[in-house]
């Protein structure tokens, strides 16, 4: 091969070289929804972390409560006890809202994803396609109203 096509095929390679560099990776969702296996939940790592965006007001709980009555209260009935008609009596111990104990182990941001991406078993459905952000932080902000004191 002559000198000519040898730096022609060199700065080709180099050019190569330096254009395949300067293409930006893509950047993979920061935080992607992990299925935790024994549980069934898919939350993001930093789930605990995230905080709900509304005050706690009279006006967001109104919402929440009118959302959870439409949404939520056939499973987890009118109290948040996991006596709705539609609830699994097989699993009303995971269904109660109002129990101090569990709800300590469940953030505002592990609530949130719960009711946003749902779960297959025991069945809870994913609300991400019927209700906004807004709405699911709201039902969040009312569902910790049916805490009972510790």
């Amino acid at each position: 091969m002559n000198r000519r096509w040898m730096a022609i095929l060199g700065l080709a390679l180099v050019t190569a070289t330096a254009g395949a560099a300067a293409v930006p990776s893509v950047e993979q969702d920061p935080k992607p929804a992990a299925q935790n296996a024994a549980t069934g939940w898919q939350l993001p790592p930093d789930a605990d972390e995230t905080t709900n965006p509304l005050t706690a007001d009279p006006k967001v709980i109104a919402t929440g409560k009118s959302v959870f009555k439409d949404k939520c209260e056939r499973c987890h009935g009118p109290g948040g006890v996991g006596d709705g008609p539609d609830a699994d009596p097989d699993h009303r111990d995971d269904m109660d809202l109002t129990n101090a104990e569990r709800a300590e182990g469940n953030s505002d941001g592990a609530m949130f994803y719960k009711v946003w991406n749902g779960r297959k078993k025991p069945k809870m459905p994913a609300f991400n396609k019927e209700l906004t952000k807004d709405q699911v932080w709201a039902v969040v902000t009312y569902a910790k109203t049916l805490r009972k004191a510790q």
